[in-house]
């Protein structure tokens, strides 16, 4: 049975994504009520139009993690169980004991497995996925190891840290920052993975929870501990700071756009950031051409997010939108 007709599951939106023309792809996590360890993975459609139809694409036994979409439109989405799934055009073989099921014909979705963890002997828990293109695919793992797809295999690297890492983004295959726990930044050069010196926070009581790279060289993080971090691959130092938990940065349409929990939503004006919506709580920020959304820390309505559009003649700026 499809869990989206079950009253008896909790579905919680994760991500979203743009899907042409006019719509988004929602990334969802649903679970029985009462056994969140047995979670599993489901990919929306929603339109954005009147209408506002959502319907389910790909139902997984994978407990999913992280959506990302590729220059060309490809999907990519990676699983607490190791496992990564994508539309781009990709020679991977069908994977033994992998429970799915396409509901959109349209989609060609295939599947693999990531090889265990050097270290540890198992499958990595995968905790942020991104890319440069379908060849140049990135994924952050909760062990602090990070695997690289460069179109024909997958390779796992060390960033430097053992830690649980949060957040992949870049500028470009030679420019890519991952950040995590315990302070952690480190940066890829094309090469390798290099950590990152960090000054003006405690790294040890510290999450850095966003980072967002607006231009070769230059960078902007921020964390738990209500700090915006400003550098690049070389080092990064205290730009401003609030009483916030911030835990997701944007930048969008040439403003830096955060999030907290609590705390709503944040922008960064000049050294200050400055809090503009403060009724709801985030787990992230995504962009989505025109408009932001918040990723809400509680979705008691079934998935959803808030919505953020630049200011219009009429109607509300913000709005909750249940998928």
């Amino acid at each position: 049975m499809n869990p989206t007709d079950r009253t008896d599951f909790i579905r919680n939106t994760l991500s979203v994504a743009p899907a042409a023309p006019d719509g988004l792809y929602v990334l969802t996590t649903v679970y029985p009520e009462s056994d969140a360890l047995n979670s599993s993975g489901q990919l929306l459609h929603h339109r954005l139009d009147e209408e506002a139809l959502t319907r389910c694409v790909l139902n997984t036994a994978s407990p999913l993690t992280a959506m990302w979409i590729s220059p060309l439109g490809s999907l990519w989405l990676a699983g607490a169980d190791g496992t990564v799934w994508t539309t781009a055009d990709i020679g991977w073989g069908p994977v033994p004991g992998l429970q799915f099921e396409v509901l959109d014909e349209a989609m060609d979705w295939k599947a693999t497995r990531l090889p265990v963890l050097s270290n540890q002997g198992y499958a990595p828990n995968l905790t942020a996925i991104w890319g440069t293109s379908d060849k140049d695919v990135f994924c952050a793992t909760a062990s602090g190891a990070i695997y690289h797809w460069d179109g024909a295999e997958w390779r796992e690297s060390q960033s430097g840290f053992e830690v649980s890492l949060t957040k992949l983004h870049g500028t470009g295959p030679g420019d890519v920052y991952c950040v995590g726990y315990k302070g952690a930044v480190s940066h890829y050069d094309g090469e390798n993975w290099r950590p990152v010196s960090v000054t003006g926070i405690a790294a040890f009581q510290t999450i850095v929870t966003g980072v967002c790279a607006v231009a070769p060289g230059l960078a902007h993080l921020v964390t738990n501990r209500g700090s915006l971090l400003t550098g690049n691959g070389e080092g990064l130092s205290l730009a401003a700071s609030a009483q916030a938990k911030f835990m997701g940065i944007v930048n969008w349409m040439g403003r830096l756009m955060l999030c907290s929990s609590p705390g709503g939503a944040w922008e960064v004006s000049g050294n200050e950031i400055l809090q503009i919506k403060a009724n709801f709580s985030a787990t992230d920020v995504l962009e989505v051409a025109d408009r932001l959304y918040f990723i809400e820390t509680e979705q008691p309505k079934g998935p959803s997010a808030v919505e953020y559009w630049p200011p219009r003649p009429h109607g509300s700026h913000w709005q909750r939108v249940v998928f």
